[in-house]
């Protein structure tokens, strides 16, 4: 009985160190698959991600641009009982978007794909998503494309145009008023508002002042005067002294509509003691002789803006 016992027991576990050997072969088997395919997939994603397309994708200016682009995407509204009114934002675009464009672009930063500084290019993707501008673009399309004669034709036109604005000093109201004249033959009124006469205020009698006014047949302009000071018969006209105020016809401003002091040239001495947008006050270099009168010219500009024949 004792010879069974051990007999049985002994293939009990011969049949158990079988199963338990076939078992591991096969978990053998699937950790070698699941380590081969772990591989496999290692190595597929670093061609994807070693790829020059991908590569690409992850250069600054790309993401600048995609980011500009990006900011037009609908925002998505979550369902709710009482939905919130939300409304896109739509930058503005003025000249400060172009004031500082170089080559190669100026790019962004970027840390793990987020955005913490926006680049060059970023403002070029959203503008193309703007109605007006793709409806230019559109609108640059022909039916039928153009011939190779056509398309040297476009590319001079262009490339000439844009030769000459590059050498113009014209302000946007000059730009505006060129366009309404192309296109309906009319011309925007381009007055100058400092083409008025300025008023000269009172004379400064206690510093001997006798009189100041126009010289006669001179220019009398916001722009330009020449004027004549009298010096009384109660004795000279002493130097660093106010003679009179004169108050501008308009006021001077910038191109953006603010009020700008306007540089103020005095000939033989004559200088602006004080100046603001509305007026300036004058003294004189060197004094005038009791009973005289001297004639001096006065040049006002406000520098670059000048071009602009409203400021």
């Amino acid at each position: 009985m004792q010879d069974k016992t051990n007999a049985a027991m002994l293939g009990a576990v011969t049949a158990l160190a079988l199963n338990w050997q076939r078992n591991e072969d096969d978990n053998d088997r699937r950790l070698r698959g699941v380590k081969e395919k772990t591989i496999e997939n290692t190595d597929s994603l670093r061609a994807l991600m070693s790829h020059g397309s991908m590569i690409r994708l992850r250069l600054p200016s790309v993401m600048d641009f995609q980011i500009g682009v990006a900011m037009s995407n609908p925002t998505s509204v979550s369902p709710s009982t009482v939905p919130s009114p939300i409304k896109l934002f739509r930058p503005e675009l003025g000249p400060d978007a172009v004031s500082n464009m170089k080559w190669p672009c100026g790019v962004g930063t970027f840390e793990n794909g987020n955005v913490s500084e926006l680049g060059e290019l970023t403002a070029l993707g959203l503008a193309l998503t703007y109605q007006e501008e793709r409806a230019h673009l559109l609108g640059l399309t022909q039916e039928k494309p153009p011939s190779l004669t056509g398309l040297v034709q476009i590319n001079s036109s262009a490339h000439q145009m844009i030769a000459v604005l590059a050498t113009l000093q014209l302000t946007p109201d000059q730009y505006k008023a060129a366009w309404q004249k192309v296109f309906t033959g009319l011309s925007v009124s381009t007055a100058d508002p400092h083409a008025g006469m300025p008023l000269i205020g009172a004379p400064n009698g206690a510093n001997n002042v006798a009189s100041v006014a126009f010289v006669p047949s001179s220019a009398k302009s916001d722009r330009a005067m020449r004027i004549r000071i009298t010096a009384s018969n109660g004795g000279p006209l002493a130097a660093l002294q106010d003679v009179v105020s004169i108050a501008f016809a308009s006021e001077w401003k910038d191109t953006s509509g603010n009020p700008v002091i306007p540089a103020i040239v005095g000939s033989q001495g004559l200088f602006a003691s004080t100046a603001s947008s509305t007026g300036f006050t004058l003294q004189l270099g060197t004094g005038i002789p009791a009973n005289t009168s001297q004639d001096f010219s006065i040049i006002i500009s406000n520098g670059g803006a000048g071009a602009n024949p409203n400021t």
